[in-house]
Formats: C-alpha cells, structure tokens, sequence
C-alpha cells in the first residue's frame, strides 16, 4: 500500500512536471510574439522565428519586414504609377521614388552589404518620405543567404529602420525550354518575395557553395516551369527584366513574350507581377541593342502585361554601392 501511494505520488509530480513545463513554453513563445499593435503577416514573420531556430527574435523586430499580404496590396496599388520606381533627382527630392524592388549585396554580386543598403534606404526614407516609408528587396542571386541577413540586421538594430519596409527574397536563374519562336532555352531569372529563409527547402534548394562563385551558379539553371510552380508555394513569384531576354530574336521576340508570360501565368498561383519599369534598360545592353525599336518593344511588353493581367513593377536591380543606380 505504502509503495502504491509513492508510486501515485511520482506520477502526480512527473504529470504536474509536464504542465509546469507547458506553461512555461507557452509563457515564453508569447512573449517572444508578443507586439505593441497589430502588425500585416503575422503569421509569416512566426515562420521565420519560428524556423530560425534563435530564441531572441520578436516579431517586434521584425515589424520592418514586408510579407506576401502587406507586399501584394502594395504592388497592385502601384500598379498605374511608376513615378515610385524610377529615382531621378525631382523624383527624389521631393519624396516620389519609394521603392526599389530588386537588388544585390555581398551575398552575391552586389558589392555593398545587407545592412548598407538598409541604411541608405532609411536615411533617404528620413530626409524626403514625410507621410510613408522606402520599400527595399534583397534579392541575391541563387542564394536565400542575403534574405537571411535582412533578419539579423533587423535584430541587431532594433527600432532604428523605423522609416523602410525591407523584403527577404531571391533572383533565380532558369531555363525557359520548348518555345515556339526559339530554337534553344532562354536564360529567365525569376524574382521571388516575401520568402522565409530559414525555410527548409530554401535553405537546402540556395545556399551558397563556393563563395568565390558571385553569382551562385554552381548548379545548373533550373527549368522555368518547375520553378515558378514551386517558389509560387514560398512567395510572390514574378519576372525579372523580360525584355532582356530577347535582343537577338528579331520579329519573333514580340510573340516569345506573350508566350512567355501566359505560361508564367498559367503555372503562378499567386498575384502576377514583372518588372515593366526597370529602370536599367536603357543604358544597357538591351536599348543599344534594340535601337530604334526599343520603345516600340518596351510599350508591346507593357500593354502585353496590361492586357494578361500582370501588375508592373520596377526596379534599379541595384548592384553597386546605391540603391538609386
């Protein structure tokens, strides 16, 4: 009798052990979510805590980021007004250009840092966005590494980029196969935005293996098909640049783009977006190329994206020191 008393009296502690250790758990995970006021993608920006696997992350510290809800309300309102994307000196001045959506660090062939672009982007957003904020992507080569730094910087530095909304993402290089008007696969890079890092897949599917390879390229390009079907699960997927794919194409380029976008369409399951006013076509390759035609071809891809419904974007895929060049 004595032993079966003891016996219960064991069990009793182990179960109350257990609730005890509950309750702890539950009281530290709300603390560590625990916010001032209601904040847009709550529940993305749990999943990067959550899967970092670091105990001193806050959501708080990360009320900075955009994610895929507040990142799609935001393009789709943006949609008729490229004045935002494009940072001349009167945009500038007086507070116009608000974002750039596809940019490079360290991480890849960028040569400023993750947390000098931050910087840049906030001490801009300071001094001319009186009733708003800059919004600033990472999106570095084939690697979610710079998308990760986004979130230690933003932890380092708590309450200081309180004027920029900052987007984890990822440029990928792929291989556009099986087109009517080519006879061989074009190069396309796919933007995606909003990602968690730290996800699993991503972090095993982008990491960086030689870090003397800038352009993370030492796998080869994945197929476009599969891969906006899959990142399409991880983020907001769109196309980088389009009309950089097509110099050498003559007449067939017009018609490569509408097939191009109606297959990306078909296999995005998200909002659709590309890069229509990218603001590094004209002193590129691209306009010299084109010559003449190139305005002509610009306002085809435009009124294509219009007519298919896909939002348009901008950026200055920015890859030296500013995020304005």
């Amino acid at each position: 009798m004595i032993a079966g008393f003891g016996m219960k009296k064991l069990i009793s502690c182990v179960i109350l052990f257990w609730i005890l250790l509950f309750i702890g758990y539950s009281v530290c995970n709300s603390y560590r979510y625990k916010i001032k006021t209601p904040m847009p993608d709550i529940e993305y920006k749990k999943s990067i805590i959550r899967d970092s696997h670091n105990l001193t992350y806050t959501l708080e510290a990360l009320r900075p980021v955009m994610g895929p809800e507040e990142l799609s309300e935001f393009i789709k309102a943006n949609d008729k007004n490229p004045q935002i994307y494009i940072p001349n000196n009167i945009n500038r001045v007086k507070g116009v250009y608000r974002a750039n959506l596809h940019t490079h660090t360290t991480n890849s062939d960028g040569i400023a840092t993750v947390e000098e672009r931050m910087n840049e982007a906030q001490a801009y957003a300071q001094k001319h966005i009186k009733d708003g904020y800059m919004v600033l992507a990472i999106t570095d080569h084939n690697t979610v590494l710079g998308a990760q730094e986004v979130i230690r910087v933003l932890e380092r530095n708590k309450n200081k980029y309180t004027n920029i909304k900052v987007i984890p993402g990822i440029e990928i290089f792929t291989q556009y196969q099986n087109s009517k008007h080519s006879f061989y696969p074009m190069e396309i890079h796919v933007l995606t935005w909003g990602i968690n890092p730290f996800d699993r897949f991503l972090k095993h599917e982008f990491y960086k293996k030689d870090k003397k390879d800038k352009w993370n390229r030492t796998t080869p390009d994945r197929d476009f098909d599969r891969t906006i079907t899959i990142m399409s699960k991880y983020g907001l997927v769109g196309v980088a640049h389009p009309a950089r794919y097509t110099e050498e194409m003559g007449k067939y380029k017009y018609p490569y783009i509408t097939e191009m976008f109606l297959r990306y369409k078909n296999l995005n399951q998200n909002i659709k977006f590309a890069e229509i006013y990218y603001q590094a076509y004209e002193k590129s390759y691209t306009a010299k190329k084109l010559g003449n035609e190139y305005h002509k071809y610009i306002n085809y891809i435009n009124s294509e994206a219009v007519r298919l419904g896909i939002i348009r974007t901008g950026s200055t895929d920015a890859h030296g020191l500013s995020i304005f060049k």
